[in-house]
């Protein structure tokens, strides 16, 4: 018992300096350190919060497919769960499946309207799918945000971040 207690905290020592490195910047903000509800869920015995945790690695280490199938086991327990959600539209992104990352990332972003990093997706993904209406909407949302914010909240980064990444996925506007 004590043996395991030990080795869930070198895990988490180890997860914390994996997360610590320069290219923080670059992971989205849905694929850092698991929240206190899914600390809870692993707590109870809950396989679908270690699946979780085993595709953020996964995606991590640009493995799309291991992940996506880690996160169908996970969404199977809890097929509304806005990270799961999240992180399997992320992998879809990876594996091009365009049409698929679409319908998880509407989930998270119904289930997690205040969060910008799956509208920074959706958007980057419906511009992929040749929806730039849809797109610039997510676009707009994630700039009211961004207005409402001015810099100073603990989003500001991610905000400023997918509107960025959105840009520069819209395709040029023609010479006039």
């Amino acid at each position: 018992m004590f043996a395991r207690q030990i080795a869930k905290l070198l895990l988490a020592s180890a997860m914390l300096v994996a997360f610590a490195g320069a290219a923080i910047a670059q992971v989205p903000r849905g694929m850092g350190p698991l929240t206190l509800d899914q600390q809870r869920l692993a707590q109870n015995g809950d396989n679908s919060s270690r699946r979780i945790e085993e595709a953020t690695f996964a995606l991590q280490s640009k493995n799309y497919g291991v992940a996506a199938g880690l996160l169908e086991d996970a969404l199977r327990h809890d097929p509304k769960n806005a990270h799961a959600n999240f992180l399997m539209g992320v992998a879809k992104m990876g594996l091009e499946k365009w049409s698929d990352a679409k319908k998880y990332l509407e989930i998270a972003v119904k289930k997690a309207p205040k969060d910008p990093d799956p509208k920074s997706r959706l958007a980057v993904t419906l511009i992929k799918l040749g929806d730039i209406d849809g797109a610039m909407a997510q676009r707009n949302e994630l700039a009211k945000m961004s207005e409402k914010c001015k810099g100073a909240c603990r989003n500001a980064q991610w905000i400023a971040s997918g509107l960025s990444m959105i840009d520069s996925a819209l395709p040029p506007k023609p010479a006039s």
